[in-house]
């Protein structure tokens, strides 16, 4: 297991540079475009098969940052509909481990290395045998993704405050699950109290980055954060 983390470290330095980074994108400034719903990547899932749109945003990280790789054990929190772990699953194949984790269930994969919990990921106590049934005794994942969002208020300010102590409770979720010099990504709604989120990822990890992809919502305020090499 050693032998093959090692590897996830040394596969990023390229990628990574060095220390913060603010990847976006697009940086112009433009008015927002009229939501649609069934939008081109929404269209886009339909036809290649993925439950949901939000697979284009891990596609994008992927193609910048590379996170995923054969051999990985990999956890998704929050994974409902579940289009990232079909991502995941077409890059790793047999040759690792997927668990997602959420409240509520999602519809089963029929692969034998897809694991499904319907459990509250800040349960330690409860959900530590769980994965340990999944994926070994006390074993910890290379890499830990989550989408996750707060229930929204239509508050600006009272959504991104909650999604940043979400994030905050996903890297104590990390410190326990994840292995040293692994790698976590994030999604965060970006507002006055994102600091407070860099604050607490500074202290656990080598680096991070910011990356908002393209498909993204033009009136999402939300931003991906790729966290380094887990100290």
């Amino acid at each position: 297991m050693q032998k093959k983390h090692q590897a996830v470290k040394s596969s990023h330095k390229k990628k990574q540079g060095s220390g913060h980074q603010n990847k976006k994108q697009n940086t112009r400034k433009k008015k927002p475009a009229p939501y649609q719903m069934h939008d081109m990547y929404f269209k886009k899932a339909k036809l290649e098969w993925y439950r949901a749109r939000s697979v284009y945003k891990l596609k994008e990280i992927q193609e910048a940052f590379e996170l995923i790789e054969e051999g990985m054990d990999v956890c998704d929190i929050w994974a409902a509909p579940g289009s990232f772990i079909q991502y995941i699953k077409r890059i790793i194949k047999d040759t690792g481990n997927i668990v997602w984790i959420d409240l509520k269930p999602i519809d089963k994969y029929s692969q034998s290395n897809i694991n499904t919990l319907v459990h509250d990921i800040f349960e330690f106590e409860t959900l530590r045998p769980k994965i340990n049934e999944l994926i070994g005794e006390n074993k910890q994942f290379h890499l830990i993704t989550s989408d996750i969002a707060p229930n929204t208020t239509g508050r600006k300010d009272i959504d991104q405050y909650a999604s940043v102590e979400l994030n905050i409770a996903i890297l104590e979720f990390a410190d326990e699950f994840l292995l040293p010099w692994g790698n976590l990504l994030l999604k965060v709604f970006k507002g006055e109290d994102f600091r407070d989120l860099t604050v607490e990822i500074q202290k656990r990890y080598e680096k991070f980055t910011e990356f908002k992809p393209l498909a993204c919502r033009d009136r999402s305020f939300e931003e991906y954060v790729i966290c380094f090499g887990k100290k």
